[in-house]
């Protein structure tokens, strides 16, 4: 510790590092690392007694005192900037440090890109504090090595802090010394060439005017012989001269200037060739050229007409010649076209009565007459007739029923219809259990239907004893929910709470009844047996109490494999699902118990 003297008193003063107590006049060490925010930056700072040192990260290495880390990290750089990215183009394939580069003219350093601070800012002078071409450790900065493209054309020498550019051949330096740029050649004096000058890019060229060329010197010209070396344009004979050449022409050809004009027969004589000819001019003379359909006759002035049907495989269907040409015959369902020799198909679809009531579809050389589904072309009333389903293939499996484009299929007696396909049957169907809309109770005896296979459904139908002689038509509307009234004692494991048979003949063993929802606890199951597919409970009377009510969705689905199904499609048109599978069962059953 040191005294300094002041007026009137005196005053300790500590060395650097070192601050005093404020309990006494005592100097301690100053703990810089804590002081100082800021140090080291790029390293770690370690306190030492009276100072500091700083231990850098990896790519820096300390200075001469130990208190700074300088940045020896090294990356390309780059020398222009678009847009915050580094333009590779402009980048040196030497890596550099940051401050060899951004000391130097750099714009950009490193592999992100790190922008240089602009020259007279406190960044640029904290990373350039030596001025520019000194690194920040004072080391000058080869800028040969450095800035890429550095005396482009000619020879980099490094100076202290600079650089020079010796150049080549061709080109100069600028005033600053540090640029090589092209040398106008053609403005010196002498003048390097005896008549046309031109510069190019580290040197030039001589040319010659027309009607010379450019001597092994490459300085001087002499008189090009455009005859010799055929760069002229005459038709016929070409004469040399200094400079140029000129053209001579044969008889038939007028001269004009440089030029021979053909004397043109063809214009002097319009009717040279006959009506069906056509002249053509050729140099000193001409010729005749037919129309199509035209030939020339043993003169070689006149054109007649050319028998095309001359050759039998012509056309295939009859052969017409005419002057000038020909036409081909058509045959049934074809017509000639009007401008163009083919035949093209006649839409016999644009006559109204071709199909009468029937949709009419134009096919090549003929037509079709289609109707909708369910119904077939009677060619004799030129219309649309309904087809009999029921007698022509019989898909019911309990009795069909013809209709006016399609057809119904009956179920046995105690079941119901839901749907185009399936029959179903319920406990107590018909006892006052079972709550429905009104329905038409229709059915078929045996009598009216054709091929109806009265006892073709399964035996085993429960224990319902049911009347043979009849089918029923009887139908329920799918969209309305189905309301059974059950006694909790009615229901067992062996009881057919709903009964369920497929009316069309593909889907005996084909099809799937499934419940898709409502049956959360499990308390129903469908079971298939002998054919027929029923809905029972799975526990025991005692298990359930009453009153409960439950809304089950049953539905089914075909089963086929893709060849069985693609067999199907193959043999029905599009409307092949409804015709020979029906539609989907989709049924809501609400069951009440009591």
């Amino acid at each position: 510790m040191t005294c300094k003297n002041l007026i009137g008193t005196f005053m300790c003063v500590c060395p650097p590092g070192m601050v005093r107590r404020l309990d006494n006049e005592v100097c301690e060490d100053e703990n810089e690392c804590r002081s100082k925010p800021g140090i080291c930056e790029n390293g770690r700072c370690i306190n030492t007694i009276g100072s500091y040192i700083c231990e850098c990260g990896g790519g820096y290495e300390s200075d001469s005192t130990r208190t700074r880390c300088l940045d020896y990290r090294e990356g390309f750089c780059f020398t222009e900037v678009l847009m915050t990215m580094c333009q590779m183009s402009s980048s040196s394939r030497t890596p550099t440090t940051k401050s060899q580069c951004c000391c130097d003219g750099g714009r950009g350093w490193g592999n992100q890109c790190e922008l240089c601070p602009l020259a007279g800012t406190a960044g640029y002078k904290k990373l350039c504090p030596h001025g520019p071409g000194y690194a920040t450790d004072g080391m000058d900065i080869d800028e040969c090595k450095v800035i890429p493209d550095t005396c482009k054309n000619g020879r980099c020498i490094n100076t202290m802090g600079s650089y020079r550019c010796h150049c080549k051949l061709g080109y100069t330096a600028t005033i600053t010394g540090t640029a090589c740029v092209d040398l106008d050649e053609c403005v010196m004096s002498p003048k390097p060439c005896n008549f046309i000058c031109k510069n190019t890019e580290g040197s030039y060229t001589c040319s010659c005017p027309r009607g010379y060329v450019l001597q092994e010197d490459g300085r001087t010209c002499k008189d090009l012989d455009e005859c010799q070396t055929k760069r002229h344009n005459c038709q016929f004979m070409c004469v040399n001269t200094v400079g140029g050449f000129t053209c001579k022409c044969p008889p038939g050809f007028t001269q004009h200037h440089t030029a021979c004009i053909d004397n043109n027969e063809c214009v002097g004589e319009p009717s040279l060739c006959g009506t069906k000819g056509i002249c053509q001019n050729s140099p000193g003379s001409f010729n005749c050229e037919c129309q199509r359909g035209y030939e020339l006759d043993d003169t070689g002035l006149h054109c007649d007409d050319v028998n095309e049907c001359d050759s039998n495989d012509r056309c295939q269907h009859g052969c017409q010649n005419m002057l000038g040409g020909y036409r081909c015959n058509c045959p049934k369902g074809y017509t000639q076209h009007y401008q163009w020799n083919q035949c093209v198909d006649e839409n016999e679809c644009s006559n109204p009565g071709s199909c009468g009531s029937a949709s009419c579809y134009n096919t090549l050389g003929s037509f079709k007459c289609a109707c909708p589904s369910g119904y077939s072309f009677d060619p004799f009333s030129s219309s649309c007739q309904d087809v009999n389903e029921c007698s022509n293939k019989n898909p019911c499996n309990y009795g069909c029923s013809n209709t006016e484009g399609g057809y119904l299929c009956g179920c046995p007696p105690g079941y119901f219809r839901m749907g185009q396909g399936h029959c179903v049957s319920g406990l107590g169907f018909g006892k006052g259990q079972y709550e429905r809309p009104e329905i038409e109770d229709n059915t078929l005896s045996p009598e009216t239907c054709y091929e109806c296979k009265i006892n073709d459904y399964p035996k085993k139908h429960g224990r319902k004893r049911r009347d043979h002689n009849q089918v029923s038509l009887a139908s329920l509307d799918m969209e309305v929910p189905v309301t059974l009234l059950l006694n909790v004692s009615q229901l067992n494991p062996k009881e057919h709470i709903l009964e369920l048979v497929p009316a069309i003949k593909p889907l005996v063993g084909h099809v799937h009844y499934v419940i898709t929802s409502g049956n959360h606890e499990g308390l129903f199951r469908i079971q298939k047996r002998d054919g027929l597919c029923y809905l029972h409970s799975t526990k025991r009377k005692g298990a359930l109490a009453a009153p409960q009510e439950y809304t089950l969705e049953i539905a089914s689905s075909p089963l086929y494999g893709k060849a069985q199904f693609k067999e199907l499609e193959d043999r029905r048109d599009q409307d092949y699902l409804t015709g020979e599978l029906g539609e989907n069962l989709r049924m809501r059953l609400h069951i009440r118990l009591q």
